[in-house]
Order: C-alpha cells, then sequence, then structure tokens
C-alpha cells in the first residue's frame, strides 16, 4: 500500500497491482472497504495484461477524509494518474463504488476511454426512498443546507449502532459476525475462505473508524454532485436479479440516463457474485 501527498495537503492511499506495464484501469472499491480488497483482483489483472489502480476513498485506511461528494473522488484519482504519468485509463467501480466510477467517467471525460460499473448504487432518495430511515432524511437536509457536520452526527448513532458490536471484533470472530450481516441469499466466499479472508480483513480494516462508511452513504444517497450526461466513454452497467443489496432497479435508472451505457442484468446473480465473480470479465472488457 502506498500514499501520496495531494496538493491540497491531503493524503491519498493507494495500490499498484496487476502488469506494470499493461493497460490502466482504477479500481473504486466498495463500502466499506479499502484499497486492499483489490489483492483479489492481481492475478487476474496480470492475466490480462491490466495494471490495476486501486483508490482508498476518502476517510478509509490512510486516505484523510474529505467533505461528502463524489466530485471530490474523481479529482483525487485524476491527480493521482497525473502524478504516476498515465493518460489514459479505464475505470471500474463495485457496490459503492460504482457512483465514484460515474464521476471519474464525468469529470475527466477526454482520458477516461471505459467505464465499468457493477452493482453500484444509484441515488437512493430518487429511486428507492422507502429505504432510507428518519436519520437519512435529516442528514440528506442538512448536508442540502451546507451543515455537512450535522449530517455526519446525525448519521453517526446509526452506524455505532450497527457496527461497534462487530468493528471491535478480532479478525477471526469479526469475519463470522460481518458475514452474519449481509442477505440470507449472499454466500459467495463460503466455498472461498482464502478469497473471503483477505476480503474480510479489509472489511475490518475500512471499520477502524467511521468516516469513510458514513461520507460514502452521505454522497450517494442524496442527489448527486456530478452531470451523468457527461459520461461519454462506453459504459457498462451490470446488475443481478438476485441482488438484495443494490437491486437491478438502480441499473436501470442509471442506464436511462447515461448515454453511452449498456445494461446487463445478470440471471440468478446475487450481490458477491457480481462485485467479486466477475472481476475476469470486466478486466478482458476494459483493456
Amino acid at each position: 500500500m502506498e500514499t501520496i501527498a495531494l496538493t491540497d495537503g491531503r493524503d491519498l492511499e493507494y495500490l499498484d497491482l496487476g502488469d506494470p506495464d499493461g493497460r490502466p484501469v482504477v479500481f473504486l472499491h466498495g463500502t466499506p472497504g479499502t484499497a486492499g480488497c483489490a489483492a483479489l483482483f492481481d492475478d487476474a489483472a496480470r492475466r490480462q495484461g491490466v495494471r490495476l489502480l486501486a483508490v482508498s476513498r476518502p476517510g478509509y485506511g490512510r486516505s484523510t477524509t474529505t467533505l461528502p461528494g463524489l466530485s471530490t473522488v474523481a479529482r483525487d484519482v485524476g491527480e493521482l494518474v497525473g502524478r504516476l504519468g498515465i493518460g489514459q485509463l479505464a475505470v471500474w467501480g463495485t457496490s459503492g463504488g460504482g457512483p465514484y466510477a460515474l464521476a471519474v467517467g464525468a469529470l475527466l471525460p477526454d482520458r477516461v476511454s471505459r467505464v465499468a460499473v457493477v452493482a453500484g448504487p444509484a441515488p437512493y432518495q430518487q429511486v428507492a426512498p422507502e429505504v432510507l430511515d428518519a436519520e437519512d432524511v435529516r442528514a440528506l437536509e442538512l448536508l442540502a443546507s451546507g451543515d455537512a457536520d450535522g449530517a455526519v452526527a446525525q448519521v453517526m448513532p446509526g452506524v455505532r449502532r450497527a457496527f461497534d458490536g462487530v468493528s471491535r471484533l478480532p479478525p477471526g470472530e469479526f469475519a463470522e459476525a460481518f458475514a452474519t450481516m449481509a442477505p440470507p441469499n449472499e454466500h459467495y466466499f463460503d466455498s472461498r475462505p482464502a478469497e473471503g479472508a483477505t476480503m474480510f480483513a479489509d472489511v475490518h480494516r475500512a471499520l477502524e473508524r467511521y468516516d469513510g462508511l458514513i461520507r460514502d452513504n452521505l454522497s450517494w444517497l442524496g442527489p448527486w454532485d456530478v452531470d451523468l450526461g457527461a459520461v461519454v466513454a462506453p459504459t457498462q452497467l451490470h446488475y443481478g436479479d438476485a441482488d438484495a443489496m443494490v437491486p437491478a432497479v438502480h441499473g436501470e435508472w442509471l442506464d436511462a440516463r447515461l448515454p453511452t451505457a449498456v445494461l446487463t442484468i445478470h440471471a440468478g446473480a446475487g450481490h458477491g457474485d457480481l462485485t467479486f465473480g466477475l472481476a475476469e470479465d470486466i478486466l478482458s472488457a476494459l483493456r
């Protein structure tokens, strides 16, 4: 794991994997997570001739937190790849990283050649407002009024109720406890214990503090600060009809608003099947 100091003084953590001479692809992890989960895709990236740059978003790992918003992450990606001497790139976002992948496409249209979003949420306030609880609604109102600190304070008690009991557990107990928080049909890692150990260790690290998790939710639950019409690169949208975490309606909403999107709904696929199981296919297409 490496860290650079951005021009505004913040730190940005990233991981440089795959083929160092391959096609650059920026990977944006799920929620909660860090760049470390991209280690699961290192071998696939090498096979596909891809240089995989995974970024820990603000508030995760050693990346300094910021105010909520998708565009900040897109600008961070632009600065990182510029510092690394990368011109053209593709971008891949899974689950909570999907909105940020679209933000990169929108803000860096001359540099992004392809975008892939796998089981990424659309703005919940517009697509599935019934999912938001009273704390979420009030937090989004505070955020819209310019009170970001108040918004964070509004949702912090709920996050603590949800995660304090598991985030402080030792690694082995954490993995078992966190797995039980997923919907009943999400058993992707049951038959892949080594991969599961990597994934759960990364989530455990991501929950050492709640800055990134809260920032993510406030960034994409309400209105987004990017124009989806500005995403001109060919965009793949992958969703599953058995995904209870990010249902396919999110992909349908995005597909209707992205000018070059192609939506694929995978029959029988759950969240893990998509976000981890499609890696080789996604990297092949982005290459």
